[in-house]
């Protein structure tokens, strides 16, 4: 057993249930209790708090799955080099699901930039409207994890 490979994968795996599991909950569990507890002004204040806490971690997971994922396809065996997207199945899977790992950094970048936008706005109905498009941000953030996550086991399927 190559215990570096076993490391790997199970810090890739790791890496990326954290970042992608934080906006799983941040959608699905964070964002609707806040609305049921708190009045606005008090929602942005709590999302912008556990912004702040959670944005470190996520940004460590981020640089951490980026690592081991580079690591993992250069020591596969069915890895043909950089711009060999279409000579099998597991490699044109394997550009699908980086394409979709940028989509999901970036939805990750742009759902942090509304939690400031949520802290920062000034009416009411700026803040309603920012946590609308965090909220829908977040399950799009959700959706597009568990296609990766999909397309991953596809790609192991195919070997």
């Amino acid at each position: 057993m190559d215990l570096l490979l076993v490391l790997a994968v199970w810090l890739h795996t790791l890496a990326f249930v954290i970042a992608w599991g934080y906006y799983g909950v941040l959608g699905r569990m964070i964002l609707p209790g806040l609305e049921r507890s708190l009045e606005r002004p008090a929602q942005a204040t709590a999302l912008v708090a556990i912004e702040r806490r959670a944005l470190p971690l996520v940004v460590v997971s981020l640089v951490l799955f980026a690592a081991t994922g580079t690591y993992l396809l250069v020591v596969d065996p069915r890895y043909t080099g950089l711009g060999d997207f279409f000579s099998s199945t597991w490699t044109t899977l394997m550009l699908l699901k980086h394409v979709l790992v940028v989509g999901l950094i970036v939805v990750g970048v742009y759902v942090d930039r509304l939690i400031r936008r949520v802290g920062d706005a000034t009416s009411e109905n700026d803040r309603g409207a920012a946590l609308r498009r965090v909220a829908l941000s977040a399950e799009g953030a959700t959706g597009l994890g568990a296609l990766i996550v999909l397309l991953t086991a596809a790609a192991q399927a195919a070997a």
